[in-house]
């Protein structure tokens, strides 16, 4: 039998080991996630950086050419493309740079034939539902139009748009309108290009002073224009960045217009790794607003983290490690736990016996200063009254000279037990030496209260005790003081206390005093 208790607490030994290993896998498994959700966010940050970078460069390069075309001569075509040559090789990421007019409704049809005559042979107006194949709408005559009259590169696959005219393409004729005396650039909701995939238009409106020789030239440019940015959606994101990570990334981005509408510039779905990566491991989502003056980018991130990518060489080596740990250890803890059970009886122990008498096991006067100061505070604060009761027993001496030590210990312990049996648990019983007791009675309503508790102890004290010298007759005397009417310190109230003892005793003894105020 007495191996059984050593078995069971190997058991349990091993078993918390086992849990203690669990605790340190999840502990590594957790710190390897927060490496990668580390790198996760390193690379968003990287993306979002390259993506604020385009932006940028975005909104500066169409300051450029705005300025360049307050500058440039108005039929200089050739200039115009050596400084989109310029810009385009040294921002691959725009697609195609763009020019178009404002051309007053009557001047639209001379100027499509003097461009035809300086060397533009196929120049022609066009709406974008004749060039898109769509039914034509019918609307009312328009005072102005907008041709687009330089594009650079000049790519077969985009010459068609070659004199498109903007105000026929529902969502640039807006971005037009609102770049109409708009001193900053103005960004297109995202739309599908001519040649397929998607973009959108970064327009800045050009007005230049007219010019007393306007009539002499073809006047390619004018004086009131639109410089265009054509943005391909997938230039926009660094794919090489994308393609560099350990578990591909899922990318969502947007371009935000002014209402708060979000236009799907790409989306590249997230790997989703296996069954088992989805149902252990965590997804690392992330929204990043990228912003510029007039473009507004919300780009969402996704990752699903892999087995493969957080299980690396060195969590096995100390997971190994710990495991060789948990088979040998579980003996020198069995040993630890031990000494630890008996320090800690040992320090109960130390701790009972210095806050309680050995013989009856009551407070001692150590314990009972601690109670007491526990009970001023409550009076102090909520005004809660309390006495302190004073109990010797009658003619105790006599009972040791004449039947010995061992008969008045007994006596000692029938009293400290009849007296706890009548008290509540928030009272206190304590051995205040010899054949002293004193009571700490709380929430006492006034001086009958605490008589009536006296009363109560003299009664179950005063009654025979059996002891091995046979029945014993006893009595005692109590005195009661109250605080605060008879003081506000134990020293104070028990003093009080004690005199009305020594009265209930020159009284005849088997008696209860309460200390009067004069006392």
């Amino acid at each position: 039998m007495s191996h059984r208790p050593r078995r069971s607490n190997l058991v349990l030994l091993l078993l918390a080991w086992l849990a203690l290993l669990v605790v340190a896998g999840s502990l590594l498994i957790t710190a390897e996630l927060r490496r990668l959700e580390h790198d996760f966010r390193q690379s968003t940050d990287t993306f979002a950086a390259e993506v604020r970078h385009k932006l940028y460069a975005n909104e500066a390069v169409l300051s450029g050419l705005s300025a360049f075309l307050l500058a440039v001569e108005r039929d200089d075509r050739t200039a115009t493309e050596r400084y989109a040559a310029t810009v385009a090789a040294a921002h691959p990421h725009i697609y195609q740079i763009e020019i178009a007019r404002r051309v007053p409704a009557h001047e639209a049809g001379p100027l499509a034939e003097t461009l035809r005559r300086s060397g533009l042979e196929d120049f022609a107006l066009k709406d974008f539902a004749t060039l898109t194949g769509r039914q034509v709408a019918t609307l009312p005559p328009q005072a102005e139009t907008w041709p687009i009259l330089f594009i650079y590169p000049d790519l077969p696959e985009t010459r068609a748009i070659y004199g498109l005219q903007l105000e026929t393409v529902d969502h640039i004729a807006a971005t037009l309108a609102r770049a109409r005396g708009n001193p900053h650039p103005v960004a297109s909701p995202v739309f599908r290009l001519y040649e397929g995939e998607t973009g959108y238009l970064l327009l800045q409106a050009v007005e230049r002073p007219a010019s007393r020789h306007e009539g002499d030239s073809p006047n390619l440019f004018g004086n009131t224009m639109a410089s265009m940015l054509l943005i391909k959606s997938a230039a926009l994101l660094p794919p090489e960045l994308a393609a560099a990570l350990a578990a591909p990334l899922g990318i969502e981005a947007a371009l935000v217009g002014n209402d708060g509408s979000e236009g799907l510039l790409l989306r590249r779905d997230m790997d989703p790794g296996t069954r088992i990566d989805r149902w252990l491991l965590p997804v690392f989502e992330r929204s990043e607003p990228v912003h510029s003056a007039a473009q507004h980018v919300l780009i969402r991130f996704a990752q699903q983290q892999r087995l493969t990518t957080v299980v690396t060489t060195e969590t096995v080596a100390i997971l190994g490690l710990l495991l060789t740990a948990a088979l040998l250890a579980p003996w020198l803890l069995l040993r630890h736990y031990r000494a630890l059970t008996r320090a800690g009886i040992e320090h109960e122990q130390s701790a009972y016996l210095a806050t309680h008498d050995v013989l009856t096991g009551l407070p001692n006067r150590y314990l009972l200063g601690d109670r007491f100061s526990h009970a001023v505070h409550s009076w102090q604060r909520n005004g809660t009254r309390f006495a302190v009761i004073l109990i010797d027993l009658d003619h105790f001496k006599e009972i040791n000279d004449e039947h010995g030590h061992e008969a008045g210990d007994e006596v000692l312990r029938a009293v400290a037990g009849r007296m706890t049996e009548q008290l509540r648990s928030c009272d206190t019983v304590a051995r205040y030496g010899g054949d002293e007791f004193i009571v700490l009675l709380t929430n006492v309503l006034d001086a009958d209260d605490a008589r009536q508790v006296g009363d109560k102890l003299l009664a179950a004290v005063s009654r025979p005790v059996a002891t091995l010298a046979g029945n014993l007759p006893l009595s005692c005397s109590i005195g009661i003081a109250l605080c605060p009417d008879h003081g506000t310190d134990l020293d104070s109230l028990r003093r009080r206390a004690d005199l009305a003892m020594y009265s209930a005793k020159q009284s005849g003894r088997h008696a209860v005093v309460v200390s009067s105020d004069a006392g």
